[in-house]
C-alpha cells in the first residue's frame, strides 16, 4: 500500500493494522481478532489466513485485503459515529488543518462514511461483496448490533456499470429474459467470499433480495434487501418520479389558487392524448414511493461505485451537494449511526478552482502505482524504437497504400511497424513468463480504416500467428473504442 500523508486516515490504519496483518496471515493469535466479533473473527481467518489461502485457486489480493481490513477496522473496532469522531479515534492533529474541521462538521458527514480509493480494474466489487457477506452474517448473528444491517443500496455511476454489478450479483441474463444466479460472482466464487457453513444462507439471500432500480419500493425482500440503482434514477434525472419533490405549503392561511387546488385533488386527467395513459397516472400516483420505501428502512448501507463522478460541486465560492448526494442526506436523516457509507473510487476527489480536494474520509489508498508494479492492472506501452525511426521519412508511409491494381495493401512502413511491434511483444512474453506465467501482454494495432484491418489480420497469420490468436474489431465511430 502507498500512503500519502493528505490522507491521515490511511496512514494511521495502515500503521493501526500492520502486525495484525502479519500474525493473521500466519494463523496466530491477534489483537484485531479480539477486538471484532466472532462471526467476523471467523471471516477475517477464512478470507487471509495462509492455510485457507493455500486450498484454493483464488484470493483476495493486497490492496483488496487492505480496503476490508481498513472498513472492518474502522467501522466495527473503533466504531465511529460520524467522521469527527473518527478523525478523533484515529488523528487528532489533522481536525485542526484548515478547513477540516467546516467540513467533518457537515451534515452529509454525521454518520459512518469511508473512502476506499483504489486504482481503476482494481476488483472493487470484490471488496464490495465482502463487505455485504460481513454486514449480513453478522446482523443475522448480532440483530441489535447498531454497526450492522442487511439492507443495503449500491449506487453506480452510469448504466454500464449498473448492468456490470447486476451480473455479479444475479449473473448474466439468459436466453428466456432470466438471469443464471450460478454465474453470478458471489455464486462462482462462493468458496473465496463465505465459509462453508454459511454458504447456503448467504446466497439464498443474495439471491432472494437483490432488487433491480425499477423494483425499489414495489417488491418485498423479506430479511433485508440488496437494492441496486445507478446515481441518476436516485437524484431524480433518469426518473423524476422516483422522488417526492412536490413544493409543500408552508404558510397556512394563505390564499390558495383554485386550479392549483384542484390539482392537489386530480394531480392528472386521463387521457392518451396529454401523455397521461394509465401507467402514467400510477406511476405519478406512487410519485416518491421508493424513496420514502428507502427512507423506512431501520438501517442502511449504502456503496458508492466510482463515488467521484458525483459528489460535490462548487459555484464562486459556496460548496454544494449535488443532487444524488441530497437523496443521501435525505435518506440517512433519523437513522444517526445506522446509516453507513461506504465509496469505492480511483479518484476520490473534487475540483475546486483547478485543484483538488479529496474527500476527508479516505482510510485505504491502493493507487494506481502500487497495482501495475504487482501486476494487477492491465498498461499499455508506447514503444518508439530506434530502429524504425533511423529509417527515412521518404519510407516511413504508415497509412494502406493502392497498388498497381488500385487495391488496398499494407504500406512498407506499416509493416515495419508490425514487425516492430511483433518483436517487442515477443520480448515481453519471455519477461512475463520469469514474473509470472498466467499474465499474458497483448499487441494492440489501430488501423485508420475498417477497410484496413482484414489487411492487418492477414499479415499477422503470414507472420505465423494462428486465427485464436489474433481477435479483430471493427467499428465506424471511435467513440465505440
Amino acid at each position: 500500500m502507498s500512503v500519502d500523508d493528505i490522507f491521515p486516515l490511511a496512514e494511521a490504519i495502515t500503521a493501526a493494522l500492520a502486525d495484525d496483518i502479519v500474525q493473521l496471515e500466519a494463523g496466530e493469535p491477534c489483537a484485531l481478532l479480539d477486538r471484532v466479533t466472532p462471526t467476523t473473527s471467523e471471516l477475517l481467518r477464512f478470507w487471509f489466513q495462509s492455510d485457507y489461502l493455500e486450498t484454493r485457486d483464488v484470493n483476495f489480493h493486497v490492496g483488496q485485503r487492505d480496503a476490508i481490513l481498513a472498513i472492518i477496522y474502522a467501522h466495527e473496532v473503533l466504531a465511529a459515529e460520524n467522521l469527527l469522531d473518527l478523525y478523533e479515534k484515529l488523528d487528532r492533529q489533522a481536525i485542526l488543518e484548515p478547513g477540516r474541521l467546516g467540513e467533518l462538521t457537515s451534515p452529509r458527514n454525521q454518520h459512518p462514511k469511508y473512502a476506499a480509493k483504489m486504482a481503476t480494474g482494481t476488483g472493487k466489487t470484490w471488496v464490495l461483496n465482502a463487505i455485504l457477506v460481513w454486514q449480513h452474517l453478522n446482523a443475522l448473528a448480532n440483530p441489535s448490533d447498531l454497526r450492522f444491517t442487511s439492507n443495503f443500496l449500491i449506487v453506480a455511476p452510469g448504466l454500464i456499470v449498473y448492468d456490470r454489478l447486476l451480473d455479479s450479483f444475479l449473473g448474466h441474463r439468459t436466453p428466456g429474459g432470466g438471469r443464471d444466479f450460478s454465474a453470478s460472482d458471489i455464486a462462482r466464487h462462493a468458496d473465496l467470499f463465505i465459509p462453508d457453513h454459511h454458504r447456503a444462507t448467504m446466497l439464498a439471500f443474495v439471491a432472494a433480495s437483490t432488487i433491480e432500480k425499477h423494483d425499489i419500493g414495489r417488491r418485498s425482500t423479506g430479511a433485508g434487501m440488496i437494492a441496486i440503482t445507478n446515481w441518476h434514477r436516485l437524484a431524480g434525472q433518469e426518473d423524476p418520479d422516483f422522488l417526492d419533490d412536490e413544493p409543500e405549503i408552508t404558510a397556512p392561511g394563505a390564499d390558495l389558487d383554485a386550479a392549483a387546488a384542484a390539482r392537489s385533488f386530480v394531480p392528472l386527467s386521463p387521457g392518451l392524448n396529454a401523455g397521461n395513459s394509465l401507467e402514467a397516472l400510477d406511476r405519478r400516483f406512487n410519485r416518491g414511493e421508493a424513496m420514502r420505501w428507502l427512507k423506512d428502512r431501520p438501517s442502511l448501507l449504502v456503496l458508492n461505485d466510482e463515488a467521484h463522478h458525483v459528489h460535490t460541486s462548487r459555484k464562486g465560492d459556496e460548496e454544494s451537494e449535488v443532487e444524488w448526494q441530497r437523496s443521501l442526506s435525505d435518506l440517512a436523516s433519523g437513522k444517526g449511526r445506522r446509516f453507513i457509507q461506504i465509496d469505492f473510487s480511483a479518484t476520490p476527489y473534487n475540483e475546486s478552482r483547478g485543484k483538488r480536494k479529496w474527500f476527508p474520509h479516505i482510510i485505504v489508498d491502493f493507487d494506481l502505482h502500487d497495482a501495475m508494479s504487482r501486476g494487477l492492472v492491465k498498461t499499455l506501452a508506447l514503444d518508439k524504437r530506434q530502429e524504425v525511426a533511423a529509417i527515412p521519412n521518404a519510407e516511413l508511409e504508415f497509412r494502406a497504400v493502392r497498388n498497381d491494381d488500385g487495391q488496398l495493401e499494407l504500406s512498407s512502413g506499416k509493416r515495419v511497424m508490425l514487425r516492430a511491434g511483433l518483436e517487442r511483444l515477443r520480448i515481453l512474453e519471455e519477461q512475463f513468463a520469469k514474473q509470472d506465467a498466467s499474465k499474458r501482454p497483448k499487441l494492440l494495432v489501430m488501423v485508420e480504416d475498417t477497410k484496413v484491418s482484414p489487411l492487418v489480420e492477414e499479415f499477422l497469420l503470414s507472420e505465423g500467428y494462428a486465427a485464436e490468436d489474433i481477435l479483430r474489431v471493427d467499428s465506424g465511430r471511435k467513440a465505440e473504442l
